[in-house]
């Protein structure tokens, strides 16, 4: 095949490893519907959903040639189900709209057209839209199932909502287990910042593994299982929310933050996640009584662990919280092996903290806004980064 998906443009980079033509189409896509729909002048509606063939027609995919059924097999093999399918065929109410000339418009179907936010049900419909043996693209609707950073796509339609149990209640069992993982780099930032923040995405994203019980097999006070670096993402299969080389590991304590007030989502293909609740306590030069950025607070982490070098628990709720001053090593830590790849994606997210904890700026700026004051070619590669945080995996 002539187009291999090959690091190509802002992407290329010396030593890198090329990417195979699955991953590129698969981050290509994950990009449109998730950060640039909007801004690339492609249709979406408030539930996420574009039609298959406007996609197609989207400059980026126009220039890898990518086809109807490459679209269809990444959303057949994508191992954290990062997207969900519709089959709208042309009988179906307003499916029969031409795409291009005008656009199909997504957002004309109904309100009873849209499928529940459930994972069982996104699945479903996507098992059905793959076997329709349609070749017309006209009649697939198609949609991240979560990470969404463009602000008119409502949490509400795509995600469900996780609520304490109660006795009229029939809401679905909140998982056991809701980690944040995240890297040596970003600890003393989410430690100044007094916890984690969405940055440029809708939400902070969560796990539902691994369990504290499979970290620290003994305990808070015992050893810890070190994560097997040669294992790989097989080893543990795929988890959906959490990179496989995450070297902390931030537990949250879910029903302490529910009771405060703190929402929390569930996504189609299994993510946790919470846009927060503001933090402008405790906020370098905000003014009394103006609300910071949102996020889920400090006080809401039951123990965090490091899992990379075996330092064990840093933070733990039950001590008071952090237990462990963070080492020397750790402040200067650089973004992780295979680094070129998120050390932009780190960088943004430490311009962000400076612009916004800065004494000399009263308005939180977001990463991109941090980034529009670079020079052009720096820019450039951040935020691409940003929207291909890593070569060989995307979340």
């Amino acid at each position: 095949m002539s187009h291999s998906g090959r690091g190509r443009g802002r992407g290329r980079g010396e030593g890198r490893s090329e990417l195979s033509r699955e991953v590129v189409v698969s981050k290509a896509l994950s990009y449109i519907l998730r950060h640039a729909a909007e801004r690339e002048g492609l249709k979406i509606d408030r539930h996420g959903y574009a039609n298959v063939a406007d996609l197609l027609a989207w400059r980026k995919l126009k220039s890898l040639k990518v086809t109807f059924p490459e679209i269809l097999n990444a959303v057949s093999t994508s191992d954290k189900q990062r997207f969900g399918l519709l089959y709208k065929p042309p009988h179906s109410h307003d499916a029969s709209e031409t795409t291009t000339t005008p656009p199909t418009d997504p957002c004309k179907q109904d309100e009873h057209d849209s499928p529940t936010a459930t994972a069982t049900a996104t699945a479903t419909a996507t098992a059905q839209a793959l076997a329709a043996n349609d070749p017309e693209p006209t009649h697939y609707l198609i949609r991240a199932t979560q990470g969404h950073s463009i602000k008119t796509v409502e949490a509400a339609s795509l995600l469900e909502k996780l609520s304490l149990p109660s006795a009229n209640s029939s809401a679905p069992a909140l998982p056991d287990t809701v980690v944040h993982g995240t890297y040596h780099a970003a600890w003393p930032l989410i430690l100044a910042s007094g916890g984690l923040r969405c940055m440029s995405r809708n939400h902070i994203h969560f796990a539902t593994g691994p369990a504290l019980s499979s970290v620290l097999p003994e305990g808070r006070g015992g050893s810890i299982v070190v994560r097997d670096r040669s294992a790989g993402a097989g080893a543990g299969g795929v988890i959906s929310g959490m990179r496989t080389d995450a070297q902390i590991l931030i537990y949250i304590d879910l029903k302490k933050a529910l009771e405060a007030g703190v929402p929390f989502w569930r996504s189609e293909n299994g993510v946790i996640l919470s846009e927060g609740v503001d933090l402008g306590i405790g906020v370098v030069g905000a003014e009394p009584g103006v609300a910071g950025r949102k996020g889920v607070g400090l006080e809401f982490f039951d123990v965090v662990v490091e899992r990379k070098n075996g330092l064990g628990v840093l933070w733990d709720r039950e001590k008071g919280g952090l237990v462990l001053e963070t080492p020397e090593w750790m402040l200067k830590a650089r973004n992780p092996k295979g680094g070129a790849r998120r050390g932009p994606y780190i960088f943004c997210s430490a311009l962000e903290q400076l612009f916004n904890w800065y004494p000399t700026y009263n308005t939180p700026l977001s990463g991109l806004a941090v980034c529009s004051r670079l020079p052009s070619s720096v820019r450039d590669r951040i935020l691409f980064h940003i929207c291909f945080p890593d070569e060989n995996q995307h979340g």
